[in-house]
């Protein structure tokens, strides 16, 4: 049960850092790994990175609720508390790549 746990934070955390820091890591993976594309598209795949995890997190915990495998108290603050997180950090990460895009 705790790697349960353990696995939604880590994804959580993953996409956050995505989500907020994609441009710094956009212009890191530009000048220190691969110098071969524009930043832009660098910035894109973080974003939907961002998102889709953000996504499976809430139908991991929606699942582990349905299948009750873990208590409804946790699943609420998984849902709700990771929801708003992740609706915020998805709506400042997608204004950042749409910025980009001009």
């Amino acid at each position: 049960m705790k790697k349960v746990h353990f696995f939604i934070w880590m994804l959580m955390i993953v996409a956050t850092v995505l989500g907020v820091y994609g441009q710094s890591l956009a212009y890191y993976v530009d000048e220190n790994i691969a110098n071969t594309n524009h930043p832009i598209y660098y910035v894109t795949v973080f974003t939907v990175s961002s998102v889709i995890l953000y996504f499976v997190t809430f139908l991991l915990a929606y699942l582990l609720k349905r299948g009750k495998k873990i208590d409804n108290k946790v699943t609420s603050i998984y849902i709700y508390g990771f929801g708003m997180i992740g609706i915020g950090v998805s709506l400042w990460s997608v204004f950042v790549c749409v910025m980009w895009w001009g």
